[in-house]
């Protein structure tokens, strides 16, 4: 085996933190803007346009979309269009799930880190003005060095913002881990002699990035479907310690999340698997309330409460959301898997779901064995993680225990922790 990050040469000493679609889903709104810019001149936001504009500059942004798209005006006037939109929205920008637990653990350990982004600095001020826990980690604790893209000379994918973040911190690029979405990103920490881990903030997007090699000693490590899924300890940082049970479980830990999810849909029938196959009896939810509620969410399994119907019962439950590599699923699927004996199918029924815990992300499996005991091995996790505060308490959630409401297949808006709001 090669050397693990944590055990190079030159280990860990600080982290370098993107701002835009790593910690807040800015990315969102900045697409739904950019979208509408464009449409007036009669052209489309392709996911090319979208994929060249990640992680640069505002002004780099508009230059690359306008020459992809042959936008008949400059890329300053559509800046000035976009600006006023954009400006009113900065602060209701969500925080991405995982996001805030990581700047708490780093801050928390006393680990060195920073931000290292191309916002503007009056525009980061504006996406912090309505996050003070937020705005006090990242720029107001003693120490903080938060470094925006209008106070370098060369924008990302240079590596001007990365190196003064770290000269920032006193500490030598060689020993930063940056931790990015976007390939403009994660190529100025490669130029800056760093090591990336990538987040990706747009569906699809990998391939861009290369191949990762953990024991590098600069540029891509690692490829995360969420920073749910980040282990600092990989790195040579202290770990987490916020998992349930606490650690020493045989199955590892489920992460509480920081928002909560609530949803209903109907239960169809699906491909048979889960039964037939697995000899796991996972129900399916309708692909409208999937596509309605989690299109943009976080791939993974997780851990939760649900209610079938009307009937009084609360049932734990561990839940995929995602592709299924191993079955390689043409469309994203939410398959529940109530940890209880049901004598019959509930087909037709309506299914409340509260989702409160991150057990793993995503992975395909070598064999049907391997999958199926990874899968006893989540239930097992999922069990002991809900029988702890506080997500015992969420049994009682209101949400499944009214009566009216989880008689009706419509889904009901929810307060999403997995993935863009």
């Amino acid at each position: 085996m090669g050397q693990t990050a944590g055990e190079v040469d030159n280990p860990v000493k600080a982290v370098l933190l993107d701002l835009d679609g790593l910690i807040l889903d800015t990315e969102s709104l900045c697409v739904e803007v950019a979208r509408s810019v464009v449409e007036r001149y009669g052209k489309d936001l392709t996911l090319e346009a979208q994929r060249a504009a990640l992680g640069k500059r505002p002004l780099e942004c508009w230059a690359s979309v306008a020459e992809i798209l042959a936008l008949p005006v400059p890329a300053e006037q559509l800046l000035a269009e976009s600006e006023p939109l954009l400006a009113a929205r900065w602060a209701d920008a969500p925080l991405l799930p995982g996001a805030l637990r990581l700047v708490r653990h780093l801050a928390a350990s006393g680990v060195p880190f920073a931000v290292a982004t191309s916002t503007p600095r009056a525009t980061f001020n504006s996406k912090m003005s309505r996050k003070p826990e937020l705005r006090q980690l990242l720029a107001e604790r003693p120490g903080a060095v938060v470094v925006c893209g209008d106070e370098v000379t060369n924008g990302k994918p240079h590596p001007d913002v990365f190196l003064a973040a770290a000269a920032g911190l006193g500490v030598p690029a060689a020993q930063c881990l940056v931790l990015e979405d976007a390939p403009s990103g994660a190529a100025g920490a490669t130029s800056a002699g760093m090591r990336v881990v990538v987040v990706p903030s747009l569906v699809g997007v990998g391939a861009e990035f290369g191949p990762a090699d953990p024991a590098a000693a600069s540029g891509l490590l690692q490829l995360l479907p969420s920073l749910l899924a980040f282990c600092p300890e990989s790195y040579g940082l202290p770990r987490f310690h916020d998992t349930l049970p606490p650690a020493g479980h045989p199955g590892g830990g489920v992460i509480p999340m920081d928002r909560v999810v609530r949803l209903r849909g109907e239960v169809v029938k699906g491909f048979g698997r889960g039964s037939k196959e697995l000899g796991i009896p996972t129900a399916n939810v309708c692909p409208a309330a999937v596509a309605k509620h989690l299109a943009e969410a976080v791939t993974g399994i997780y851990a939760g409460w649900a209610r079938v119907g009307q009937r009084p019962e609360i049932h734990k439950t561990v839940l995929s959301i995602g592709w299924n590599p191993f079955f390689a699923n043409k469309e994203k699927t939410l398959e529940p898997w109530i940890l209880a004996d049901f004598d019959q199918p509930f087909y037709g029924e309506t299914l409340s779901l509260v989702i409160c815990g991150y057990v793993r992300p995503e992975a395909n499996f070598s064999s049907l064995e391997d999958l199926v005991a990874r899968i006893h091995a989540d239930a097992d996790v999922s069990r002991a993680a809900l029988d702890c505060p506080p997500l015992a308490a969420l049994a009682a959630d209101p949400f499944l225990l009214d009566l009216e409401a989880s008689g009706s297949a419509a889904p009901s808006r929810q307060s999403s922790g997995l993935g863009p709001a």
